[in-house]
């Protein structure tokens, strides 16, 4: 159900006005948006050798909030009512509540870069929510959406095989163009039930068959990765979509063919087959790393997963000291350095960067960035969107809402809910073990995916809003997005200034263009005389307070801490 709605709607039986967003030219409009949106944001990035995660986040933040502007434009001039559904509602109240969160942080340029992300997700869930009357623009943006996914999957599959191209990632491959190959991981195996789906109940076979050539680029794209955490993901969505498949069966749902999965099942075999046994230009530390990282996929007594319950149980020391608000959005790296200890595997003291901007957890971020609060919000948004995708897979054919022209559940089809069940649950276990929703590309496949797949639901509350009161929330709304979009092109042109280690001219030029960018800061402190490398120390510092690479650069030229 939509948070923003026109009065100008039609009732179900009734023609659609010029002003519909679900109209023909309306939805193509959000379709068209989205899609293009999701093609953009697995392609972007930028070559550097100097900027290494920033080079694939921030141009694909750009694109994010773009695409959020876009759909604003599309969205705001029919406003006329309030009309959130439970779970519009909820997590409405979540960027609400990051937002106040962001007014009390440290740095406050950080936790913009964050609640921008929150923000724009929440558009483009409600956009992807304005597409579900018009089945032939929600089943556009979903095959947008899949061809994005397969686009991904290639590009992780070429570089796995020797394929060298500057603007994919360099390290940590194959990451395609995500920078690390958990990231590449993390986004396919989000996309991957809706495309599962397809192939159990699509009504033409060239669909199902084009779902299941997907399927296995994806599947064998997640294997070569290696990352655990999306192969935990899969198995727990495959699990309880194949449970939902089977309870949809039992209750006579149209839309699924529960013996479509056979093929389905062939393709994720054959998928991970050709990962494991054709030769690659993987430069694996092992002879038999996927049977290795199988074994381990549950190990945190050792390596990578004893690194994480280090970094939780540290990260968790900061919960006390902000119990209400949290330390602020994206403020983690900020106060880390506080609460590391000794053989941290996850902090080098020594870096200049001494740790990744995001702990490896969504939740633990939530919790220590936002406040339990804030992070019960979020996830009591996913549990009601189960809980509804739960209940149309048991029931498809849910009663008509008075109050809202939907979801045409006179055609039920359970393939949609199931589809959503997968996808929360990927979304949940990958991030459990990781960082995604706080990333401007998962962040995107979620929100779109999520408001094409979730059914309808009933309005919590219906607001009219008075013409001052609309036209000031339209003004500030826009305002809002527009104020994010620049600030974003602005560190996205900076990135570009200084992605090769210019002259100092340039990177003084970077640093006017974004200026929360620490690491330029860093880089000028080390350059030119002390007077100059001071100041831009001291700015250093400034925003990373508890960094010891600011320190250092003080020292250096005789300033004391």
């Amino acid at each position: 159900m939509p948070l923003l709605r026109s009065t100008e709607f039609p009732s179900p039986g009734g023609a659609a006005s010029p002003h519909d967003i679900t109209s023909s030219r309306g939805a193509g409009y959000l379709a068209a948006v989205l899609t293009l949106g999701a093609f953009a944001i697995v392609l972007a990035g930028v070559n550097s050798t100097v900027f290494d995660l920033e080079r694939h986040t921030v141009p694909k933040a750009f694109v994010l909030h773009m695409t959020a502007m876009l759909c604003l434009v599309r969205l705001l001039p029919g406003w006329r009512t309030m009309m959130p559904g439970i779970v519009e509602a909820l997590l409405g109240a979540f960027v609400v509540w990051t937002a106040i969160s962001f007014l009390f942080s440290d740095n406050h340029w950080l936790a913009l870069d964050a609640l921008a992300i929150s923000f724009s997700g929440l558009v483009l869930f409600l956009g992807a929510r304005r597409l579900i009357r018009s089945e032939r623009a929600r089943a556009f943006a979903l095959t947008g959406l899949a061809a994005a996914a397969v686009m991904a999957a290639l590009l992780g599959i070429a570089q796995a095989h020797g394929v060298r191209i500057e603007w994919l990632a360099q390290d940590r491959v194959p990451g395609g163009t995500f920078g690390n190959r958990n990231f590449l991981a993390h986004f396919l195996t989000i996309a991957l039930p809706p495309v599962l789906m397809a192939a159990v109940s699509g009504q033409r076979r060239f669909v199902r068959m084009s779902a299941i050539a997907a399927i296995l680029l994806m599947t064998m794209a997640i294997v070569l990765t290696r990352s655990r955490a999306a192969w935990l993901g899969v198995l727990v969505a495959l699990t309880i979509m194949t449970a939902a498949v089977l309870l949809a069966r039992r209750g006579q749902t149209s839309g699924v063919r529960p013996w479509r999965m056979v093929p389905a099942a062939l393709a994720f075999v054959v998928s991970v087959a050709l990962a494991v046994f054709l030769p690659n230009r993987l430069a694996w530390s092992t002879e038999t790393p996927y049977a290795e990282s199988l074994a381990r996929i549950a190990d945190f007594a050792s390596g990578s997963g004893k690194g994480r319950i280090v970094q939780w149980r540290n990260s968790l020391r900061l919960v006390p000291e902000n119990p209400v608000l949290g330390a602020g959005p994206g403020n983690w790296f900020v106060h880390y350095p506080r609460v590391t200890t000794p053989g941290d595997p996850s902090f080098g003291a020594v870096d200049p960067i001494p740790t990744n901007p995001w702990p490896s957890s969504d939740w633990v971020a939530m919790i220590v960035e936002r406040g339990p609060i804030g992070a019960m919000l979020l996830l009591l948004a996913g549990l009601s969107a189960a809980v509804i995708a739960v209940r149309r897979t048991v029931t498809p054919k849910l009663p008509q809402y008075p109050t809202y022209t939907g979801d045409d559940v006179t055609r039920p089809n359970s393939a949609r809910a199931i589809a959503t069940l997968g996808v929360l649950t990927a979304t949940f276990v990958t991030g459990l073990f990781d960082a995604v929703l706080l990333l401007p590309a998962p962040v995107f496949l979620v929100s779109t995916t999520l408001g094409l797949l979730l059914p309808a639901t009933q309005p919590v509350s219906s607001r009219p809003l008075a013409g001052r009161v609309r036209r000031a929330a339209v003004t500030a709304t826009l305002s809002i997005a527009a104020a994010v979009s620049i600030i974003t092109a602005g560190r996205l042109a900076s990135l570009i200034v200084a992605r090769d280690a210019p002259g100092r001219d340039e990177l003084v030029l970077a640093a006017r263009l974004d200026p929360g960018g620490h690491r330029v800061r860093l880089l000028l402190s080390r350059r030119g005389d002390c007077i100059e490398r001071v100041r831009y120390a001291r700015a250093a510092a400034g925003l990373m307070p508890h960094h010891e690479a600011p320190r250092r650069a003080l020292r250096a030229c005789g300033v004391p801490d």
